[in-house]
């Protein structure tokens, strides 16, 4: 038996250390760092589990495992003092930009793979990494001013006025790159083939787009006109803003964990040819014999490489019946039974049972009914005829007529010949 050979024909980083694999045989092993090759299929799927190098993947992984830390510790900062909040709120953020600069990674092969407009655009990619660096100066902005206010003179008022109109500067820029962050994460689920998340992020970003939009104009009209009711009104949608949020922090939690899945499948397949090639050596070398290792059921001798039905070299058990049955000798043989009298637990009188006529549509005994006991006597309607009576007509066998010829039809019995 052999195996037909085939050699990787595109430009293709290897899983672990990223050594071009270019003209090796699939199902190798790579030669700089021994990592088996995954074999891929000719054309290419769109998925991230054909497409992308292990390590490229990880990288995904260690980018959405900083964003969900930087979430996770914001979220824990709110029920901590107020000098301690500023700086987890400060330390998160860096762990926000770098997740999302290794999340914006660009592909690798972007050549050899399926081209998608979002993720292989690096205009949009960079935007992206710029836009969310505003989360580093909101909270750089929001410890300067936590900082004047805590000297003994609360700080100068133009410049708290000065930090106060950046740091709203910085918030709005800072709120805006959730829009194409969510677009670009939608694209990754897609490509990760789950279709879920990648919708449920375009309706983030929809949402934050539209409703949010809608949200700070009603609020800056309030604010502009001193209505309060426009500011009550825009109450409403922000609601659903907060709840969007809700989703799209919730979001990077679960991406880790698809990347992390990702991860786990890639090298589980990378190590199927190796042990398809080692399963098919084993056969070739024990041709007709017990290939995996099988242990005798009565001495635990390995059995591997032994013909079907010869003995255990250990204990002489033939290998295809591990266990002999023993014979018994019915004379030398107790009774599988002692004999003693069985135990019968009275249920009371027989009240017979209701058969369908005597039962409504509900399947309960009608009023009228009369339950059949083993003293019910059965009314007798005689026998049963088995054959005709003599004074009863023998029906008429049908008749053909017969149109072999151009003769006059007439009658004619099946009992015929012809």
């Amino acid at each position: 038996m052999s195996t037909v050979q085939t050699n990787i024909a595109i430009d293709r980083e290897c899983d672990h250390c990223g050594y071009n694999l270019k003209g090796l045989p699939m199902g190798s092993k790579c030669p700089e760092c021994g990592t088996p090759v995954r074999r891929l299929s000719s054309k290419t799927s769109g998925t991230i589990m054909d497409e992308a190098p292990t390590r490229f993947v990880k990288k995904l992984r260690l980018g959405f495992l900083l964003s969900s830390s930087a979430i996770i510790l914001q979220i824990m900062s709110a029920f901590m003092p107020n000098m301690v909040e500023v700086a987890v709120d400060l330390f998160a953020s860096f762990l926000w930009v770098g997740g999302i600069f290794f999340i914006t990674l660009p592909r690798p092969n972007r050549s050899n793979i399926r081209a998608d407009k979002v993720l292989d655009n690096d205009k949009f990619r960079l935007t992206v990494r710029a836009l969310n660096i505003a989360w580093i100066g909101d909270a750089l902005v929001t410890a300067g001013i936590v900082s004047l206010q805590s000297t003994p003179t609360g700080g100068s008022a133009l410049m708290l006025g000065l930090l106060g109109t950046l740091g709203a500067i910085v918030s709005i820029a800072a709120w805006i790159c959730m829009i194409p962050t969510s677009v670009y994460l939608a694209e990754l689920a897609y490509w990760t083939a789950n279709n879920n998340l990648a919708d449920r992020l375009r309706g983030c970003a929809w949402i934050l787009a539209v409703i949010g939009t809608i949200t700070a104009l009603l609020t800056g009209i309030g604010i502009a006109l001193g209505s309060p009711s426009f500011i009550f009104i825009a109450a409403f949608p922000s609601i659903l803003i907060f709840f969007t949020i809700i989703v799209y922090n919730f979001t990077f939690l679960q991406m880790t964990h698809v990347m992390h899945w990702v991860v786990q499948n890639q090298s589980h397949a990378a190590g199927s040819f190796e042990r398809m090639e080692a399963r098919r050596k084993k056969e070739e070398q024990y041709k007709g014999r017990i290939v995996d290792d099988t242990p005798c059921d009565r001495c635990g001798y390995n059995l591997i490489g032994l013909e079907p039905g010869s003995p255990c070299p250990e204990c002489g058990t033939l290998v295809s019946h591990p266990t002999i049955p023993t014979i018994r000798d019915p004379a030398k043989t107790g009774s599988y039974h002692d004999n003693t009298p069985l135990d019968v637990e009275e249920h009371g009188e027989n009240l017979g049972v209701y058969f369908n006529d005597q039962m409504d549509a509900f399947g309960k005994p009608k009023a009228s009914g009369v339950p059949y006991t083993p003293e019910t006597e059965v009314p007798d309607d005689g026998d049963i005829p088995l054959s005709l009576e003599d004074d009863e007509e023998t029906p008429e066998k049908p008749i053909r007529h017969d149109t072999s010829s151009n003769d006059t039809l007439k009658p004619r019995s099946f009992d015929d010949d012809s």
